[in-house]
């Protein structure tokens, strides 16, 4: 009988309750490197792989798209927005593992076999659904309400209090009931026509503003979902609102959730009968988030809806259409007429292999970003407007002085195993910088917290090595670059703005899980070199001595103002004839 193991993230294979048992096979449900797995195979006896290593390169993601396709066009409200495709591509990494799971069926659907996980996880759900068999776990969490307050209590201490608050009102203030009371007077009442900014994130305000300030004769108006999407600097020709201040009650709204929450069950109903994986997906929970979005999504969708009538608003510019809260917007301008323009807020877009495109047009930054566009999406090539905000030669040149910096990122969102990742990167550039003489530092994404990094740090390096390393959290990444001797990160889009500045940067290839062919965009572009080991990492100054700048035509060409101006101000006539 063969005997598998699937891993919780957040569980190690040493643990009592399972590193006493024998198992054929270990399934880690987050990913790690291969390295990792080697040395989890050589201590436990068992072969170790990862659900993510059968990723690929852009195929788990298309046929996400293809299971999205079932469903488009049926789940309509009297506007005709498609609240499945608003909605549904929220789930797309969960969405992804039904694909990662079928392609991990061959290795264990052979003669008898015993499925034990370390605990319950989403992804054990679906594949008991999958295979039609139960998973046995061995460690029960409880859910009571004690425990579910010490968990809030834990996951609090990592957090600012702006942070707890924010997250506080996302969850039990969805629809502004609240908010909208304190912010009803700070609406902009704008009396010159403006483009529309929507943002919940500061990496999307950061996007949009940038190319707010190559027109600094219009006006443009920036409208957050959240408080952590205003800026703490406003260029003069941007105005800052709120949307909960155009959030008003309505009777209309309410009467439109019961009609859209009768035809969700409808749509349910028949994507059960007609749709597998959607069976599978609704027996494991993962619609359950639905008629409760469906009723925050119609009240965002009347706020924004209130801000483009009661604004003089002649476009939107969106940087992030993943996000329903700022995606809804886009559309809506498209169907009023309005020039619907997107930008992405980093250097490429996976979401376009499984997403629906609105916009009437695409600014990207470069060929890289627009050769990417295309291989994604069948988004016609004129529609594509090649023009970034600013000059790449105008950032300057990183600090020949400077740090060794790691450009961080949330790894644990997607799966990953932080404590391992860090474990076999850090030590390795600590000794890289140390041998330098530089100083290391480690710039945080927004979602991560300083404190349990910091705490995580100083568990790894040496006695005092965690003294020699800044940890930086707070600040736009530009501030840290100037700063940068050479940059390490896994995937970030931050190695097209340091290889801009001329800054040498470094991508750890073996440690990229995402499959959305980011790495291969990026060294197919000169952008950043990829690493194909850990060991790597300790050669990366004598690769620096040997860097070589590449052209950075092909990644940044700089808007032409005149047309930026058409493209967001102009008449979609216009455009179209262009």
């Amino acid at each position: 009988m063969l005997k598998v193991l699937f891993l919780h993230p957040e569980d190690s294979p040493w643990d009592a309750a399972w590193c006493r048992s024998q198992w054929d096979l270990i399934v880690d449900l987050g990913f790690a490197s291969e390295y990792t797995y080697q040395e989890w195979s050589h201590r436990s006896g068992a072969r170790v792989l990862s659900i993510y290593q059968f990723a690929g390169q852009t195929e788990g993601y298309r046929w996400v798209n293809q299971f999205l396709e079932r469903g488009r066009g049926r789940l309509l409200d009297r506007m005709g927005l498609d609240w499945w495709e608003l909605l549904a591509v929220w789930s797309y990494h969960d969405l992804q593992v039904l694909y990662l799971l079928d392609q991990l069926r061959p290795e264990i659907a052979t003669g008898q076999i015993e499925l034990v996980a370390s605990r319950r996880h989403l992804f054990t759900k679906l594949l008991e659904q999958i295979l039609g068999r139960p998973v046995r776990y061995l460690k029960i969490e409880s859910r009571g309400p004690m425990q579910t307050v010490a968990r809030m209590l834990r996951s609090a201490r990592k957090l600012r209090p702006a942070q707890i608050a924010e997250i506080a009102f996302d969850k039990w203030d969805t629809d502004y009931r609240v908010r909208r009371h304190v912010t009803k007077h700070k609406r902009a009442n704008l009396a010159d026509p403006a483009v529309l900014l929507p943002s919940a994130y500061s990496n999307v305000t950061r996007s949009v503003l940038a190319y707010a300030a190559q027109l600094p004769h219009r006006r443009f108006l920036l409208a957050t979902t959240r408080r952590s999407a205003v800026p703490n600097r406003l260029p003069g020709n941007v105005t800052v609102v709120p949307l909960s201040a155009y959030a008003v009650p309505s009777s209309t709204t309410q009467e439109q959730t019961v009609e859209l929450r009768r035809s969700w069950e409808v749509f349910r109903r028949t994507m059960l009968a007609e749709v597998d994986e959607f069976r599978y997906a609704a027996n494991a929970g993962l619609w359950d988030y639905f008629p409760a979005h469906l009723e925050h999504g119609l009240r965002l969708r009347e706020a924004w809806k209130r801000l483009l009538e009661s604004e003089p608003v002649k476009g939107v510019l969106c940087g992030d259409d993943l996000n329903y809260h700022t995606r809804l917007p886009l559309i809506l301008a498209r169907r009023s007429d309005l020039n619907a323009v997107y930008c992405s807020h980093g250097a490429l877009d996976g979401g376009f292999l499984f997403k629906i495109p609105f916009a009437d047009s695409y600014l990207v930054k470069g060929e890289m970003e627009s050769d990417y566009l295309q291989r994604a999406s069948a988004i016609e090539p004129e529609k594509i407007c090649v023009g970034a905000p600013g000059s790449s030669t105008s950032v300057g040149q990183g600090d020949q002085r400077g740090a060794l910096v790691f450009f961080s990122q949330p790894y644990e969102i997607e799966g990953g195993r932080v404590d391992e990742i860090y474990r076999e990167v850090l030590p390795r550039l600590w000794r890289a910088a140390h041998r330098s003489g530089r100083k290391m530092i480690v710039k945080l994404h927004p979602f991560e917290s300083k404190q349990a990094r910091k705490a995580l740090v100083s568990s790894i390096l040496p006695k005092g090595g965690h003294d020699q390393v800044e940890i930086v959290s707070g600040v736009p990444p530009e501030e840290v670059m100037s700063r940068t001797w050479c940059g390490v990160t896994v995937d970030s889009s931050v190695a097209v703005e340091c290889t801009l500045r001329k800054i040498p940067f470094f991508l750890c290839g073996w440690l990229d899980f995402m499959g959305l062919g980011y790495l291969q965009q990026f060294e197919r572009f000169g952008v950043g070199r990829v690493l194909n080991t850990p060991e790597s990492i300790e050669q990366i100054p004598e690769m620096v001595a040997g860097y070589r700048s590449p052209a950075t035509d092909r990644i940044w060409h700089e808007a032409d103002p005149t047309q930026l101006d058409g493209i967001m101000f102009g008449t979609r006539q216009l455009l179209h004839a262009a």
